[in-house]
């Protein structure tokens, strides 16, 4: 009796939180490679409660239905989405012996998947691997196995990939900020970026959209009936532009009962008012929404905007808002607003006053941000990004603290650390330290916390319901103004308490 083929076990931590799903990008194209190779190929799913740190420690009932799923498939290769404490991984290996156990933090170079299937899962052989253009020979596949009960992990959203998300260069010396600080590149993205600079034809896709297409194709035609809608995040600048193209696509194969999730620049909305507006008809008698994500103001300060080289100016942001707001109404469930409003960066080692005043008066001005979300933005700096290098010239990286733990969702891998930094100016430093308690981030901060029990009290004492923090956060930079010696946040809401 021949031996079975080869297994390969995908193990899928899923967060309860919808903006940490994809981490699994390359899943459905390692299970159409294991096909290709021909491996038997396993996609097993666990919910789990996010963990800011994105170190998971899975419940002792999940480990043992993991373990137990293991021990009956016999993979040779059990990859892992996200990281589990070594006692965890020691039981799982026990149940497997001999099987190969990867951390998979791929996340972005899908176009190097053949080249790290074989530095990572050796065993994996076949001449596809060898294929320039396997992305476009794989077939993914998008069949899973939810072993828990978790509610959210039934309709995660899914990542649809088309090549590099962002196309946004432009030059460095036009920014006074970056001259001299001997950047390897005459131009570049957004400053904090640490994506790769890549051009899609790297990724040896003959035709990004059709790529794009094929794999929204197959998910549909895959998903068990009553699933629902299926959320897709579409990853590629391309898919934006020639998004008229792709809809026309889904359209003819009968795709129905999805959300296309894009993630274009503001600047970009405002080129494709047109084809936005073409396209919607066609979306809206087809059953298929639209929703534009993941859109970023950063910051309305002339000067912090072009630290961040964000290229984007606060009349673009409120044009572009108001054309999303008037799309929703014209089209109300077929248009769909971005979650969580627009993206900001309020505080950099270099704010000052000014420029949270400029910050402020625009927040209040732009519909589409959440102000309790906005207050808990701040920089994350890690190494190599041009922003840091900026940061390191000025002197303002700093040591590590034992400070409270903090995640703006820039850190996207459990091994992608940031770096320390401080303020420039120590007042905006215990604004920061107010902002972090009255805004959306104060459910990360211990109840104990003895300055987020003092802000408790103003919150409690609200006359909006919910909460806004801004008029709170616009005394606290007056009161700070008139008393810049203010050491701490606490000395600060002791002086609101008194005004």
């Amino acid at each position: 009796m021949p031996a079975a083929a080869p297994g390969l076990m995908l193990v899928d931590l899923i967060p309860d939180t919808a903006v940490h799903h994809l981490r699994t990008i390359t899943y459905p194209f390692l299970m159409g490679l294991s096909r290709l190779i021909g491996w038997r190929s396993y996609w097993r799913v666990l919910g789990v409660r996010y963990a800011p740190d994105l170190r998971y420690t899975l419940t002792k009932e999940d480990l043992a239905l993991l373990v137990a799923e293991a021990r009956r498939l016999k993979p040779k290769a059990v990859v892992i989405n996200q990281r589990l404490p070594k006692a965890q991984l020691a039981a799982l290996a026990k149940a497997v012996p001999g099987a190969r156990l990867v951390y998979w933090d791929m996340t972005e170079n899908v176009h190097d998947l053949a080249e790290v299937v074989r530095r990572r899962i050796p065993e994996a052989r076949g001449k596809a691997l060898d294929d320039p253009r396997l992305l476009d020979r794989i077939r993914p596949s998008y069949r899973r196995k939810i072993l828990n009960e978790a509610p959210w992990a039934a309709n995660p959203v899914i990542e649809v990939i088309g090549g590099h998300r962002c196309s946004y260069h432009a030059p460095v010396a036009g920014n006074p900020f970056y001259r001299g600080l001997g950047l390897p590149s005459a131009s570049m993205g957004c400053s904090f970026c640490q994506m790769p600079d890549l051009k899609t034809s790297r990724w040896g896709l003959k035709d990004a959209t059709a790529f794009a297409a094929r794999q929204i194709i197959a998910l549909s035609r895959q998903r068990p009936a009553g699933a629902g809608e299926a959320r897709l995040n579409l990853c590629g600048f391309e898919l934006w532009r020639r998004l008229e193209e792709l809809a026309l696509a889904l359209v003819r194969a009968g795709v129905r009962g999805v959300e296309l999730d894009l993630m274009p620049r503001l600047d970009e909305v405002l080129a494709a008012r047109g084809a936005i507006e073409r396209v919607l008809p066609l979306l809206a008698a087809n059953g298929i929404a639209l929703r534009i994500n993941g859109l970023g103001v950063e910051n309305f300060s002339p000067d912090e905007n072009m630290r961040l080289h964000k290229g984007i100016t606060a009349e673009q942001v409120h044009e572009a808002s108001a054309f999303l707001i008037s799309c929703s109404e014209l089209w109300p469930g077929t248009f769909r607003l971005p979650f969580g409003g627009l993206g900001m960066i309020l505080f950099t080692p270099w704010t000052t006053l000014k420029d949270l005043r400029v910050n402020l008066d625009n927040i209040e001005r732009c519909p589409l941000i959440d102000r309790p979300f906005a207050l808990s933005r701040r920089l994350m700096l890690f190494p190599g990004a041009p922003v840091t290098m900026l940061a390191e010239r000025d002197g303002l990286l700093a040591e590590p603290d034992d400070g409270l733990f903090y995640n703006a969702g820039c850190k996207t891998d459990a091994d992608k650390n940031d770096l320390p930094w401080r303020f420039a100016r120590p007042e905006v430093a215990v604004l920061w330290g107010l902002a972090r308690r009255i805004s959306s981030d104060r459910y990360n901060i211990p109840d104990e916390d003895p300055v987020k029990r003092a802000a408790e009290a103003f919150i409690s004492k609200a006359s909006s319901s919910p909460f806004d923090p801004l008029p709170l956060f616009r005394r606290a930079v007056d009161a700070i103004e008139r008393r810049p010696e203010t050491g701490t946040a606490l000395e600060l809401l002791a002086l609101l308490r008194a005004s």
